[in-house]
């Protein structure tokens, strides 16, 4: 029986769940410290898999929709903001023959089958920033003359920088749970879409050290490098185009009236329904501007206005909707005590509060910001 892939959707607005990646951060938001949306993002898509799987999340049935048809990462690089490239996947997956049955899960697999999450993958970046208090503008470059990819440019350059290797950059494999099980008939064709966030994903720091994963930079973290989050990519199975919600985030410990939003320091997007605006996943990340609190995965460096970490992937299995409208789901491992835990995020500006494993609670105020 056809699976029939015919649509890939490049969203440049919406996360999907991320995997447990330890990707690290600097430790506190200081000035010259910046997120940027990249113009160009090229990452490993080696295979993408419909799962039907038991009730600890184990796979009891996998299909695959789409394979690379190479055999390394670096062969299988695909520039995922790109519409042109996720149309050629979409193309060479559309004769993926998919059994009869039940379906709840879909995986995007970024490195070959056998490598472990630590394994090191490749990846390549490009973009432009500017640092206000520097009163500079950077690009991204593949120039060997720059050992750290970045090279300072005109205020009114326009090139958009050029595809420069992200350090660091690990495996991994990023899954969603469908809302509802998907079921694959006989005969009947089911669109795959795939969303891809780059907004924010991006940020440069004057201290960035070459050993954080997932940043280039110097070895002993005294010169301006480049980080990129884990990426937020994942495929639907059976949705249309889904809507795509992203908010800053700033916090306050203790009084929700004390709250700065130029203090804020976290990026929140969530995938919904397109037709009922049902939330289907959320993906987090930290935001940098040169105003942000100081936060960071371990600990809050500002004990009023820092808030919770914002560097762990969402939990597959802790993603549900709540009873009026908003999504409840757990970011972090077990031992990542810090990590962001929101019961009730609401797909509007909202005053909330936000807790964490070990670490107590935050308020916090989530705005709307434009892709």
């Amino acid at each position: 029986m056809k699976h029939h892939t015919k649509r890939f959707v490049g969203t440049l607005s919406s996360a999907l769940l991320g995997c447990v990646l330890g990707f690290a951060s600097p430790a506190a938001a200081l000035t010259g410290e910046v997120s940027f949306t990249p113009t160009g993002l090229r990452l490993s898509i080696m295979r993408i898999v419909l799962s039907a799987t038991d009730a600890n999340g184990n796979p009891t049935m996998q299909m695959p929709l789409y394979t690379c048809s190479h055999e390394t990462e670096e062969e299988c690089l695909v520039d995922v903001t790109d519409q042109s490239a996720l149309d050629a996947i979409a193309a060479a997956a559309v004769d993926a023959r998919v059994d009869e049955g039940d379906y709840d899960t879909v995986s995007i697999e970024m490195c070959a089958a056998g490598k472990s999450g630590g394994a090191m993958a490749p990846g390549y970046v490009r973009g432009t920033f500017s640092v206000d208090s520097e009163h500079k503008t950077y690009a991204t470059t593949a120039d060997d003359g720059s050992p750290l990819g970045l090279k300072e440019v005109p205020d009114d350059d326009a090139t958009g920088g050029e595809f420069t290797a992200i350090g660091n950059w690990a495996c991994s494999t990023k899954s969603v749970r469908l809302p509802a099980p998907v079921h694959v008939a006989s005969g009947a064709a089911t669109d795959l879409t795939v969303v891809m966030d780059k907004s924010l994903i991006a940020f440069s720091t004057p201290n960035v050290s070459g050993g954080m994963g997932g940043c280039r930079g110097r070895d002993d973290g005294q010169a301006r490098g480049i980080c990129v989050s884990y990426p937020s990519i994942v495929g639907l199975v059976g949705e249309a185009a889904p809507a795509l919600d992203r908010f800053l985030i700033a916090h306050h410990r203790s009084d929700p009236t004390l709250i700065d939003d130029s203090k804020a320091n976290a990026y929140v997007v969530v995938v919904s329904n397109a037709d009922d605006h049902t939330p289907l996943t959320a993906f987090v990340r930290p935001y940098y501007s040169e105003t942000s609190a100081q936060a960071s995965s371990n600990m809050s460096y500002d004990a009023d206005f820092g808030g919770p970490g914002y560097f762990g992937a969402t939990i597959v299995e802790s993603v549900m909707a709540t009873s009026d409208g908003g999504i409840d789901f757990t970011t972090g491992g077990s031992l990542d005590d810090n990590a962001a835990i929101f019961h009730d995020f609401k797909l509007e500006d909202h005053v909330g509060v936000v807790e964490t494993r070990a670490e107590g609670e935050w308020h916090y105020h989530a705005f709307p910001i434009l892709p």
